[in-house]
C-alpha cells in the first residue's frame, strides 16, 4: 500500500497545476489592470502552499531535504559553471520550443507564454521583472527542485529523479508548445541541485533562463515591426552552440578537480523506480489533469 510519500507529491501536483490552471483562465478578468501584482499573486498561490504541505508532513518515516543552505564555501566553485550552463540551457530550451511551434504548423511563436504560465503582456517594469525573473524562480525551484525532487530520490536513483523532476515541471507549463523547453531545463536544474547538493544554483540558472526570455519578449515586441524574428533565431544557435563550448570546458574542470557528486544508482530497475513514484492515486489525478486540459485547448 502506498504511503504519504508517494500519494502526497501527487496530490500536491495537482494542487498545484489546479491553481496555475484555473488562474490562467481568469486571468485577464481579475487582473486586468495589474497583471504584473497578478503574476506574483499566482506563483504565490500556486508554489508556496504545496511545498508547506509537503514540509509539514515530515515525520520519521518521511524526510525531504530541501537543500537550501548556501554552502557559501562552493559558491566561486559552482557559480561560473552554473551561469553557462544556465545560459547554454536557455538557448537550447529556446530553440527547442521554436522547432516545436514549426513542427506543429503553429503561425504565430508566443514568446511570452515560454516565461510563465501568466505573462504580463507588453507591461514591463520593476513589479513585472521582480514577479517573473526572481521570484517565480524562487518557488518553483523550492516546490519542484526542493521537495519534489527530495520526495523521487526516497524511491528511484538519480538519473530517474531528475527526469520526473523535469517531466513533472514541463506538465505544470500546461502546454504541449511549451513542453520540451521546461522538459530540458527542469532536468538541467535538478542535475544542479544534485551536484552541488543546494538549491540555489538551480535558482541562479533559472532566473537567469527567465531573464532571457524576459528580454526577448521585449526585445521582439518593440522590434516587431523591423522583422528580427529570423535573424533573432539564427543568432540563438550560435550562441547555444558557443555556450555549449563554454559548458563543455567548465565540466571538463569541474570533473577533473572531482567537484560533482556521483550519481546514485537506483534501488530496483528504471521502470520500477517509476513506477514507484508516480502509480498513485495523487500522480494519476495530476496526469489526468494535464491530458483534459491539453484536450480541451
Amino acid at each position: 500500500m502506498k504511503d504519504k510519500s508517494t500519494i502526497l507529491p501527487g496530490l500536491m501536483l495537482f494542487a498545484c497545476f489546479m491553481v496555475l490552471t484555473v488562474c490562467s483562465i481568469g486571468f485577464d478578468f481579475a487582473f486586468s489592470r495589474i497583471p504584473s501584482i497578478g503574476v506574483i499573486i499566482v506563483e504565490l498561490l500556486a508554489f508556496v502552499p504545496p511545498a508547506y504541505c509537503l514540509y509539514r508532513a515530515q515525520d520519521d518515516t518521511f524526510r525531504m531535504n530541501f537543500r537550501l543552505k548556501r554552502h557559501a564555501e562552493k559558491i566561486p566553485m559552482y557559480f561560473g559553471f552554473t551561469v553557462k550552463f544556465a545560459l547554454a540551457v536557455s538557448f537550447l530550451s529556446f530553440l527547442a520550443n521554436v522547432i516545436v511551434y514549426v513542427v506543429c504548423g503553429a503561425n504565430d511563436i508566443d514568446v511570452s507564454s515560454m516565461i510563465t504560465t501568466s505573462g504580463v503582456g507588453n507591461q514591463y517594469g520593476f513589479i513585472s521583472f521582480l514577479g517573473i525573473v526572481i521570484l517565480s524562480p524562487i518557488v518553483e525551484e523550492i516546490f519542484v527542485r526542493g521537495a519534489l525532487f527530495s520526495c523521487f530520490e526516497r524511491e528511484a536513483g538519480t538519473v530517474v529523479s531528475i527526469v520526473l523532476s523535469g517531466v513533472c515541471f514541463a506538465m505544470l507549463h500546461g502546454s504541449l508548445f511549451n513542453f520540451v523547453g521546461p522538459l530540458i531545463a527542469g532536468c538541467a536544474y535538478a542535475f544542479l541541485v544534485y551536484m552541488f547538493d543546494s538549491i540555489w544554483p538551480a535558482i541562479l540558472a533559472h532566473i537567469i533562463n527567465n531573464c532571457y526570455y524576459y528580454i526577448i519578449n521585449y526585445l521582439i515586441h518593440l522590434y516587431s515591426s523591423f522583422g528580427i524574428w529570423k535573424y533573432f533565431t539564427y543568432i540563438n544557435v550560435i550562441l547555444f552552440l558557443l555556450t555549449l563550448y563554454l559548458t563543455l570546458r567548465s565540466l571538463e574542470s569541474q570533473i577533473r578537480l572531482h567537484r560533482l557528486r556521483s550519481l546514485q544508482p537506483n534501488r530496483s530497475s528504471a521502470l520500477l523506480a517509476v513506477r514507484d513514484c508516480i502509480v498513485n492515486p495523487g500522480f494519476f489525478i495530476f496526469i489526468s489533469s494535464f491530458v483534459v486540459s491539453i484536450a480541451l485547448k
